[in-house]
């Protein structure tokens, strides 16, 4: 009497081995949870020490620089006041921005600018941070833009 399924395979047929696969997610998975937590864990808040006689070196000095400009308020339709900052950055007036982005190409003269725009906003709110990157003799500007996918 037999118990189990008759094992035996026909000739030519093919089979599937889903062993190395599930190894594969597993590290995948192990892998992708190290490194969040990794980046988390550089971004817990806190009020950083400023010495007075500090003698600490900028070891990295940004070549890129993100200005980001979008609405106060999303949800009004006239909203006319604007706020900039650089990158993730609370807001700042255009002058602090200004006197950030001189230091920045002090320190790195071939430094890049990249502006980030909500689509809501006029031109001329967004030219305005322009204007402020080129009297800071900051040669290279890119815009980002949405692009339609063509359909």
């Amino acid at each position: 009497m037999r118990y189990g399924r008759d094992h035996r395979r026909a000739a030519g047929a093919m089979d599937f081995n889903a062993t190395p696969l599930v190894d594969v997610i597993f590290l995948l998975t192990i892998f992708f949870m190290l490194v969040a937590r990794f980046s988390s864990a550089e971004q817990v808040a806190m009020e950083l020490p400023k010495p007075e006689e500090s003698q600490a070196e900028v070891t990295r000095i940004p070549q890129r620089v993100v200005i980001n400009c979008r609405l106060a308020d999303p949800d009004d339709p006239l909203g006319r006041l604007v706020l900039y900052h650089i990158g993730p950055n609370l807001p700042e007036p255009l002058a602090v921005i200004s006197d950030r982005l001189a230091t920045m190409k002090r320190e790195s003269p071939e430094v890049v600018a990249l502006v980030r725009a909500d689509r809501r906003l006029r031109y001329a709110d967004v030219r305005v941070v322009m204007r402020v990157i080129a009297e800071n003799d900051i040669k290279v500007l890119n815009v980002a833009a949405h692009v339609a996918e063509e359909e």
